[in-house]
């Protein structure tokens, strides 16, 4: 008989599991980058000027998001308007609330035939609300086609500065007129009377607090300017007076200097005719 063999088979032996090793987790640690303070970072922009340096605050104003508003501030802390900037403006910003213009402080505008002042733009003045030193300058040219009396201008003005023969008298009344916080006035120039326009209301009234710096030049340091002046409802009180006139005009003033008896510290003035100038100290009443 042949030998017997079982239908059954022998259970093999199981194959042990082969054994995975995870990669051993590496610590890491977070490398925290120490941030300078903001005022430190202001004092190193500081020392950069928009005009010697301009190309490099642009550059600073790209490093972070903390940097931009410092060197924006000292982008556009002074602006020089002509027409082709008024218009580079305009065109950069239509949104006069969404433009820079708060943070200007000084603002230059030539104004003039050739330096005209886009019409757009008067829709823009209401938005330099931090405008400190308003100055319209243009010595000669052709009259221009509309007024800077049309401007809504700045309350926050403090310094009015105008040297230009191409405004009248009144029209400069006007300017100041909107500006109840001015405090130091500059007029150059010679006061004719070109292209007379029509004042915006008869008996305007000047509001400014005139206790700053007066500087009459030439024209304007006639007795048009002192019987203006002289009409401030609530009286002026310049702490200087700088005088620049033909020696006929000199004696105008005198009522101005009266006026500011006493507050004024400093007199100076200049007669053109003489070729002369002075300067004094003013501690009392003229």
């Amino acid at each position: 008989m042949g030998s017997n063999t079982s239908g059954t088979k022998r259970p093999t032996s199981a194959k042990p599991h082969s054994r995975v090793e995870h990669p051993t987790p590496v610590k890491t640690q977070a490398v925290v980058v120490p941030r300078l303070p903001q005022e430190i970072i202001d004092e190193v922009l500081g020392h950069l000027t928009p005009d010697s340096d301009r190309l490099a605050l642009q550059s600073c104003a790209l490093v972070s998001k903390s940097w931009a508003p410092s060197c924006q501030r000292l982008l556009f802390h002074t602006v020089i308007f002509v027409t082709l900037s008024m218009e580079k403006w305009l065109e950069r910003f239509p949104l006069p609330e969404k433009s820079p213009a708060h943070l200007v402080k000084n603002l230059y505008v030539w104004i003039g035939a050739f330096h005209y002042v886009p019409d757009r733009f008067f829709e823009y003045t209401p938005w330099f609300t931090n405008l400190e030193s308003l100055s319209l300058m243009e010595y000669k040219g052709i009259p221009m086609l509309r007024s800077p009396s049309l401007w809504r201008s700045p309350r926050s003005v403090t310094s009015l500065t105008v040297k230009t023969e191409l405004l009248t008298l009144v029209e400069i009344r006007d300017i100041i007129a909107e500006l109840p916080n001015l405090n130091s006035l500059w007029l150059s120039g010679a006061l004719v009377g070109v292209y007379r326009r029509v004042s915006r209301g008869v008996g305007t009234v000047l509001r400014g607090r005139f206790g700053g710096k007066l500087r009459l030049c030439n024209g304007y340091a006639g007795e048009s300017v002192t019987n203006m002046l002289l009409g401030v409802p609530t009286g002026i009180h310049f702490t200087e007076f700088q005088i620049e006139c033909p020696r006929k005009l000199l004696l105008s003033n005198v009522r101005l200097l009266e006026a500011c008896g006493n507050t004024i510290v400093r007199l100076s003035y200049k007669i053109n005719f003489e070729r002369m100038s002075h300067s004094s100290p003013w501690t009392s009443r003229f």
